[in-house]
């Protein structure tokens, strides 16, 4: 481990500085939200939830994020993110466990409720050795006790939506791309989980395959929204 650290030191992704990947003074600028928001027109929402007048019944039911995805979380969310540095992980569920607390009061109360991330193609979790979103729930289940699931898959290896500009195209890239694993007995509530949330095309789409499958509610859980 001193090797690696001589040779190979940790370094902020925000800003350089050596020692940690997330430096004290990068974390004291990151916008952490004032108000959570419904997920389709973006206006305040309690605890996240989608508005009576907003529902989709195959939709998302519930938002809940941490930060506004700015230039310096993008830079610290992809440097970890396409890192390969294990250790960097560590405080980005630093800042998820320090900064989640609060806003997960509302789904740490629900009874029933099971955690799962949205899963990575086969090819795209082989190139990066792992789930950014698998270890992101890994962290909130110390949080909330909720116990973690995998319920669906993605069959279909998509481009990464952050390189799409056009909603539609966003929503076209993600259409059919999660399939059902097994049955969801006794399943009724799920809080999906991912880095980052934007248009919100891929969690939509995967609140679609799992209210296909038979849960009732979908919430979504995200470290940043843009």
């Amino acid at each position: 481990m001193f090797l690696l650290d001589l040779f190979f030191p940790a370094k902020c992704f925000g800003c350089g500085y050596l020692g940690v990947y997330i430096c004290p003074s990068c974390e004291k600028l990151l916008h952490p939200l004032e108000n959570q928001a419904c997920i389709y027109c973006n206006k305040p929402s309690l605890y996240g939830l989608t508005h009576p007048a907003c529902h989709r019944h195959e939709g998302v039911d519930g938002h809940i994020s941490l930060f506004h995805y700015d230039n310096l979380l993008k830079k610290i969310i992809k440097g970890i993110k396409y890192s390969f540095v294990t250790a960097a992980r560590n405080d980005l569920f630093y800042l998820v466990a320090k900064h989640g607390q609060a806003p997960l009061i509302y789904y740490k109360k629900r009874t029933g409720l099971f955690i799962q991330p949205v899963p990575l193609s086969k090819e795209k979790q082989q190139a990066r050795g792992f789930n950014q979103a698998k270890l992101i729930a890994d962290t909130l289940l110390f949080l909330t006790n909720v116990k973690q699931v995998g319920l669906i898959k993605r069959h279909k290896n998509t481009e990464i939506q952050a390189k799409i500009k056009s909603k539609q195209k966003r929503r076209e890239n993600v259409h059919g791309a999660f399939s059902l694993i097994g049955g969801f007995k006794g399943i009724k509530e799920i809080l999906l989980v991912d880095d980052v949330v934007t248009s919100g095309s891929t969690v939509k789409e995967a609140a679609k395959t799992l209210k296909e499958g038979g849960v009732e509610k979908v919430y979504v859980f995200s470290v940043a929204k843009g």
